[in-house]
């Protein structure tokens, strides 16, 4: 993980932060490509795992420093192919174009959790990507790999490489793991200043209304579903009050953004 839509990696943890104060535990972090069905896979053979994020080692892309334009997503699509709301605390930006200039058509979610502050101090975990294998092909991770479902392989101790990556914090994926975003709304100037001020120097109050402010523009817009991703309390995080709880599972997944 790493500089993303023009916002610091900082920026970003404090206001997922503040959307997972929000979300009674739960927030969606953003990713550039779908895990399919990996996750879901990894699901039915372990009880609870961890989704571990580890920062960049290398510098940002000048794309991702300064994209020309940002947009913020409002929905996700689900198995049927319905595109039902995001819970409004719930807050995503990606830049709108992909590296060779066309509009971005789709983004993606994980679904998180933790009880625990992202900020907090951490145990000192440390990832060797030699000791890393892919959940569904079981070889080795790629050296570009960004987002993966992954096992530990513990015969390759002894082949640890001696520089690992460090963990910034951790987390549990819970179902339905990793979500297609869905309906982008481009942000103007303005609003991305005023994203970014609150994010350097604002609190969670100040937060919680501008996210609100935000993502309810495009409300009276789409003709929605009604329900919607429940992450919690109905009342509090859904623009729909009559929503069944999604079966919660538990996941691993590594995270390098």
């Amino acid at each position: 993980m790493g500089t993303e839509a023009g916002e610091e990696l900082t920026a970003i943890i404090r206001r997922k932060e503040w959307e997972r104060q929000l979300g009674s535990g739960y927030f969606l972090w953003g990713v550039g490509q779908s895990l399919g069905e990996n996750a879901r896979v990894a699901a039915r053979d372990t009880a609870s795992l961890r989704a571990i994020f580890s920062p960049m080692p290398s510098k940002p892309k000048p794309i991702d420093v300064s994209p020309t334009e940002v947009v913020l997503w409002n929905a996700w699509v689900d198995v049927q192919g319905q595109t039902r709301q995001l819970p409004i605390h719930c807050f995503i930006t990606s830049r709108a174009s992909l590296p060779s200039g066309r509009k971005k058509q789709s983004h993606y979610a994980l679904v998180c959790f933790s009880d625990r502050e992202l900020n907090a101090p951490q145990e000192n975990i440390c990832i060797f990507p030699s000791q890393l294998r892919n959940m569904t092909t079981n070889k080795p991770l790629g050296a570009s790999q960004v987002t993966a479902v992954v096992r530990v392989d513990r015969a390759a101790d002894e082949l640890c490489d001696i520089k690992g990556y460090s963990i910034s914090f951790t987390t549990e994926l819970r179902s339905p793991y990793c979500v297609q975003l869905a309906e982008p709304v481009l942000l103007n100037t303005h609003e991305l200043l005023e994203i970014k001020a609150i994010s350097d120097s604002g609190n969670i109050e100040s937060w919680s209304a501008l996210v609100r402010r935000l993502r309810s523009r495009i409300v009276d817009r789409v003709d929605w579903v009604q329900c919607t991703l429940n992450l919690g309390e109905p009342d509090q995080l859904s623009f729909t009050g009559n929503v069944n709880p999604l079966e919660y599972s538990e996941i691993i997944n590594l995270g390098r953004r």
